[in-house]
């Protein structure tokens, strides 16, 4: 390889690696726990498990004491089986018709005990892996949150790429090479190469799945096509199991029970169990039942099959043999087994969970090469203490999410059934802790002190876990070995393996590797930045000087420019506003159902939103120069861009037929990206 190729490869392998840094760690790291989702839900409401196979349930008593507060007549309505739990949920669409002729539209999500038919609603039976199975893919940040998870994959699949071709020579060397007792630059390099290359097939199954799940948009983009824009068709073939059927009416007879008919499926085939119901049309004279189900992992990694029953005649109308290859459901669900390791047993999880902390390290030791490569003397002052302050953030932010997990394993157990929603206890609890820790981590400016600390109290607090269970809920690990509660020893004993690890490597860390850090040899006084930095740039040479002048000369202002584009990006909504309205001239009536002479206050809020703050911001711009206006400028920028891109994909799905709103929308996907590069630029100005 030339050396340019080389050094091209090399610079795309870290500006990818770095632009994604934080979040890709906190998709790992959360990702390594949400595979102990299940257990982690066990674990904090410490319920023996009955472990009963999922076909004797009583489908027709739950379904029955589900209908004496939901009338499910007129409903389709899924039934979806835990795999270790006893709980299952139920989701009940609106409904189609009923007797009364008193149409409920409101859909419904519910939990219930399959023994006890105690019922929850989604946020009153949160749990903490629940939590950090969403976190997993930014499901907190709604709407977008799993499209920019998708896109970190992608840049990770890039990263990956990018930085085998550029340690592929060194691979082998480095694991002879490897000498804690060399620089710490070279500890780190050596660490990240070979540890990247040991978890490179699990890392790079996550990367191409994550960015199926995550961009499933995009993916479906090229098939919508294909389909000519019939969607429904579409989803037929990918998801029958969800496909509709029209309502036709009300039946007279009897509603048979469901519980024979899943009996009758479980009979069909050897080693086949079910995981979920579908009932469409309840009541209805077309009322159907879909049973399905896959084989146990010993007879077929990928079997699925289903049935499908007309209700009233008992005549199946679709049967999908297990034992046979369907390349769509089978193709998905090869997916999915792959990133979320249900399949090989707890052992399985315990090797991803394994692999997800090694990706975890080596994030942060990329990281850390940046850090230590970028502060040397060939550097100008202000891209010093720039590093320094990203290499600060980056670890605060990362490192912390250890010591944060542990405490928040302890607040759910301590907290257990207080809360009415613990949804917004567990939100609160964790999001506020590690904002405080990343506060404090961050201002303290010191890497090694951070990565000691974190580690001591990550293993303190892992301790706990175990010990706490044991001394309050007698969940000793002795005693939920003999009760055959291996979920919960599953969980105290991951805690404990965490602990050890992270009380061993603290004492294995002496103040001896800090010093060969580059930023011990060549400290930066932060208490002094502003003086230093106004010195530095009085003693540049004319040279520098006059090409940095050369940097901020364009044939616009910089001010002026950012104000344009924001005064194009409202006239850009606005005028696709309008441009949505065209529509109403061919197929759409003026007045939208249920309108009543009245805007809702949510539309004026959407618009002003929109198009009202990028005024806003027209009109300070003009004004004010403050740092932290510019900060709060890109974030809102990043924010409506990130919406604007995803707006445009949307409308390109959905609207494909509006082509003048479509072409609006990439201008303005266009504008939003000039946007923030030029806000940016202004950030880093100083003047």
């Amino acid at each position: 390889m030339s050396r340019r190729n080389y050094n091209v490869f090399f610079n795309t392998h870290t500006v990818s690696g770095i632009v994604i840094s934080v979040a890709l760690y906190v998709i790992f790291f959360a990702g390594a726990f949400a595979l102990f989702r299940e257990e982690i839900k066990v674990w904090q409401n410490s319920k023996s498990i009955s472990h009963i196979e999922k076909h004797t349930i009583d489908f027709d008593r739950i379904l029955e004491h589900v209908n004496k507060t939901y009338d499910l007549r007129g409903r389709d309505i899924q039934l979806r089986l835990g795999n270790l739990d006893d709980e299952m949920s139920i989701s009940l669409t609106g409904q189609k018709d009923t007797i009364t002729g008193e149409i409920d539209q409101q859909r419904q999500f519910l939990f219930i005990d399959t023994g006890s038919l105690e019922v929850k609603r989604y946020e009153e039976q949160y749990h903490l892996g629940e939590f950090l199975f969403r976190l997993h893919y930014f499901s907190q940040i709604p709407y977008i949150g799993i499209y920019l998870a998708g896109f970190v994959a992608i840049f990770f699949l890039f990263a990956i790429v990018t930085g085998v071709i550029v340690h592929w020579r060194k691979i082998i060397s480095n694991f002879y090479q490897f000498n804690p007792k060399v620089s710490l630059k070279r500890i780190w390099t050596d660490a990240h190469t070979a540890l990247g290359i040991i978890g490179l097939p699990y890392q790079f199954i996550f990367a191409v799945t994550g960015a199926y799940f995550g961009l499933s948009l995009l993916v479906l983009l090229p098939a919508n096509f294909l389909y000519n824009g019939d969607q429904d068709k579409l989803i037929a073939d990918l998801r029958p199991d969800i496909k509709t059927y029209e309502w036709l009416t009300t039946s007279n007879e009897t509603i048979p029970a469901l519980n024979p008919f899943v009996k009758e499926t479980v009979k069909i085939w050897d080693n086949f169990s079910v995981t979920r119901c579908f009932i469409k049309n309840y009541g209805g004279t077309n009322m159907k039942f879909i049973i399905t189900g896959e084989l146990k992992d010993s007879k077929r990694f990928i079997g699925l099959g289903s049935i499908t029953y007309d209700v009233f005649s008992g005549k199946k109308e679709q049967v999908n043999n297990p034992y046979e290859s369907d390349y769509l459901a089978e193709s998905q669900r090869l997916l999915g087994r792959l990133h979320f390791a249900t399949f090989g047993g707890v052992v399985m999880k315990i090797m991803y969970f394994i692999l997800a902390l090694i990706t975890c390290f080596v994030i942060i030791s990329g990281v850390l090469i940046w850090i230590e490569a970028r502060n040397k003397k060939s550097m100008t002052l202000r891209q010093r203490y720039f590093t320094a302050k990203v290499g600060h953030i980056y670890i605060a932010s990362t490192l912390t999410m250890l010591p944060v997990t542990a405490l928040t394993f302890l607040f759910v157990k301590f907290t257990n059934g207080i809360f009415k929603s613990q949804q917004t206890s567990l939100y609160l609890f964790y999001f506020f802790s590690w904002f405080v820790f990343i506060l404090y981590f961050r201002y303290k400016r010191d890497n090694y002190f951070t990565n000691k600390i974190t580690l001591l109290l990550g293993a303190i607090l892992g301790f706990l876990v175990p010990l706490v269970n044991g001394v309050f809920y007698n969940n000793w690990i002795w005693n939920t070995y003999k009760n055959q509660q291996f979920e919960i020893l599953t969980i105290d004993l991951v805690w404990l393996g965490i602990a050890l690890i992270a009380i061993i490597i603290y004492f294995k860390i002496k103040p001896s590797i800090k010093e060969e850090s580059s930023f011990t040899k060549a400290p930066l006084d932060f208490k002094n930045r502003k003086k230093l930095l106004e010195a530095a740039e009085i003693n540049l040479k004319p040279t520098e000087t006059k090409s940095r002048v050369s940097e901020n000369n364009n044939q616009i202002p910089m001010k002026l420019k950012i104000i344009i584009l924001w005064i194009f990006l409202a006239i850009g909504w606005i005028v696709h506003h309008i441009y949505g309205l065209f529509n109403i001239y061919y197929n759409e009536t003026l007045i939208i159902e249920g309108a009543t002479g009245k805007v809702p206050l949510a539309h004026h809020i959407y618009r002003i939103l929109f198009e009202g703050v990028c005024l806003l911001f027209t009109l300070l711009t003009i004004e004010v120069s403050k740092r932290w206006f510019k900060i709060i400028s890109l974030i809102w920028a990043i924010i409506a861009g990130i919406y604007n891109v995803y707006h445009f994909f949307e409308a390109i799905i959905h609207e494909s037929n509006n082509i003048s709103e479509i072409f609006m929308l990439l201008l303005v996907s266009i504008a939003s990206v000039f946007l923030i590069v030029n806000l940016m630029k202004w950030k880093s100005d100083k003047i």
